[in-house]
């Protein structure tokens, strides 16, 4: 991978010798973060596209040269894809700017990026970016001591991995599972995943995780007092590496050599393999093994009590801890630029070779035209057929529109019609009948003092029945068509309505309504009188409530809340009641354009509310 990485950047492949150099010599130059001229800025030049797939791409190449360079990359690779709107590059830059921000230890970032991630991922379904994910994060909670919910979540990668057949993250889950279990002393769980992870690499041909998986072999056999094996595995993994000339990796393996003499407290032992892989690392210019292999050095002559060569190789150890981050970056620049020049030469040549090839691939192209023709016509009719198809289901969808708008004038037309035939009633009541029991009324009044006392309770009778008859002819022409909402307006309609309720004294209304006057056509007024007058109705005959708040504001839209504190209804019965009010009531709603949110449940009263455009 790191060769593509940098044929990438530079625009050639290296050879095997020159790979590794290559790698030492980024790993100890910060070559990331060197001025303009810089590899850094050299893979900025790029296009966004081609950035944000670079770092993706490379992401482990780049981190294992400089984590702060992983960090800004792969931040400024998510914010890019966020920008273009490159959802799935900007969960995998966010990830792998988790991973770099946890090996350098800075957790309170790398949490939020992995959960940025894994967020991203399982709305796609993305298997493989969830189970990578979700194995970082179980080595972040792993790291942080929350052990349970670090193997919850290597399980969740591993159900991910297998769903995605991502072996990669399979063998990672394996290596984990088997730390975990080490770290617990339950060395004989821990055996098989280790094996499962062995397997895998080696299926994979992966010589760089074998040589890893080796030393897994060497550290359980370690932990289980089993020097004499683990050195094994050791000299097996250092074989590897010599035969893929990982200078690096046989030098860390001399390092762990040493270590391992160190835990049975063989000292002496450890020392010459000690210094052996700081005799290794300086060709190399691996100063953190440097450094590390003097820190060793120092706590080897402590424990032997030679306290003078202790203090020698602390000091030494001091220095290059110092000097890790004060190398010449521009060094590793110019010898990476001189390889490139020189790469890019033998490419010219190579490019004489690939012009005869054009030529004739340009005869294949010419066949392939043709083909495609025949595909773009086929292509056409079948743009054709889908475009047709459109047509006719757009078609349909504006019959049916238009089908809903005619019911709905239609049904706007009967109710405008019955209000008007009320209205007429309600006139021909007040106007008629009411003036003939007002007159029927005067001529037996002006009878009373010509009432014998005897008829005297016969005529008393007659003036309450008349009365009465009076009362139920105005309440009726009342409900049919208040005289108020026709007169002086919407508002004192609704006070008239409050008003009569009142007078029972059985209910009290409590009227809120706006100071500025509520301005609605004639019909749409009826209308949502109507409604209003429906739902009180309602209250009265069922809630057996005490009080009932009506308030109407009339701002941008007008809004109406009818609440009373009765015992409250279930509304999931709504649409089965056998009642047409509240079929009438949800009509006119929806000839107002209007909305109905109905909330109550038993025991809890009810609140209606109501909201239309004025």
């Amino acid at each position: 991978m790191f060769a593509v990485f940098l044929f990438k950047v530079f625009g050639f492949t290296p050879s095997k010798s020159q790979f590794f150099c290559l790698i030492l010599l980024f790993l100890t130059s910060k070559a990331f973060c060197g001025p303009k001229d810089s590899l850094f800025y050299q893979v900025r030049s790029l296009e966004d596209k081609a950035f944000v797939s670079f770092v993706i791409e490379n992401y482990y190449e780049i981190y294992s040269l400089n984590f702060d360079s992983a960090i800004l990359m792969t931040a400024e690779a998510r914010q890019m894809a966020e920008t273009n709107g490159w959802i799935q590059q900007a969960a995998y830059a966010s990830l792998y700017h988790g991973v770099a921000t946890f090996l350098r230890g800075d957790y309170e970032q790398s949490l939020p990026s992995y959960l940025y991630a894994l967020t991203i991922f399982d709305s796609l379904q993305d298997h493989r970016g969830v189970g990578r994910t979700s194995i970082e994060l179980a080595g972040f909670y792993h790291k942080n001591g929350q052990y349970e919910k670090a193997n919850e979540t290597a399980d969740q990668a591993q159900t991910a991995a297998l769903l995605a057949n991502d072996t990669k993250t399979l063998g990672t889950y394996y290596g984990f599972k088997m730390t975990f279990l080490m770290r617990q002393e339950k060395y004989d769980e821990a055996h098989p995943y280790m094996l499962k992870a062995f397997e895998i690499r080696k299926k994979d041909q992966d010589s760089i995780g074998l040589g890893y998986a080796y030393l897994d072999f060497a550290e359980y056999e370690l932990r289980k007092g089993n020097l004499e094996a683990a050195q094994q595995y050791v000299d097996q993994s250092t074989a590897i590496r010599k035969l893929i000339g990982d200078d690096q990796g046989v030098a860390i393996n001399s390092v762990i050599t040493g270590e391992n003499y160190f835990h049975v407290g063989q000292y002496k032992k450890a020392i010459p393999f000690f210094k052996k892989s700081i005799e290794q690392a300086t060709p190399i210019g691996y100063t953190d093994l440097i450094r590390f292999g003097y820190d060793m050095l120092q706590q080897s002559y402590v424990k032997l009590g030679d306290y003078e060569k202790a203090y020698d190789h602390l000091q030494q150890a001091q220095v290059f801890n110092d000097s890790i981050f004060g190398l010449e970056k521009s060094k590793a620049l110019l010898t990476l630029q001189t390889q490139y020049e020189t790469e890019k030469k033998e490419k010219e040549i190579e490019l004489l070779s690939v012009e005869n090839e054009l030529r004739a691939a340009e005869i294949i192209n010419a066949n392939n035209r043709f083909y495609a023709s025949i595909g773009g016509i086929v292509l056409l009719i079948f743009i054709g057929y889908l475009v047709f198809n459109r047509y006719q289901q757009k078609q349909r969808a504006l019959l049916a529109e238009e089908k809903a708008i005619s019911q709905k004038l239609g049904f706007k037309s009967l109710i405008e019609g019955e209000e008007k035939e009320r209205k007429r009633i309600a006139q021909e009541l007040h106007d008629g009948l009411g003036q003939l029991l007002s007159t029927a009324r005067l001529n037996v009044s002006a009878m009373e003092d010509r009432v014998e006392k005897l008829v005297t309770k016969q005529w008393e009778n007659s003036i309450k029945l008349i009365d009465e008859a009076v009362t139920e002819v105005r309440h009726i022409s009342h409900n049919m068509m208040p005289n108020a909402l026709i007169s002086i307006g919407f508002e004192a309609a609704i006070k008239e309505q409050a008003h009569i309720i009142n007078d029972a004294q059985k209910v009290k209304v409590h009227v809120d309504l706006p100071s500025e006057k509520i301005d609605l056509p004639e019909s749409e007024a009826i209308a949502l009188y109507r409604v209003i007058q429906e739902i009180l109705n309602n209250a009265l005959k069922y809630a057996e409530a005490k009080n009932i708040w009506l308030t109407i504001s009339n701002n941008e839209s007008l809004s109406i809340s009818i609440k009373d504190d009765g015992k409250g209804f279930d509304t999931n019965l709504i649409p089965t009641s056998a009642g047409i009010g509240w079929q009438n009531i949800h009509s006119r709603m929806e000839i107002l354009n209007g909305e109905i949110r109905i909330i109550s449940s038993p025991g809890q009263g009810s609140e209606i509310s109501l909201k239309l455009a004025v």
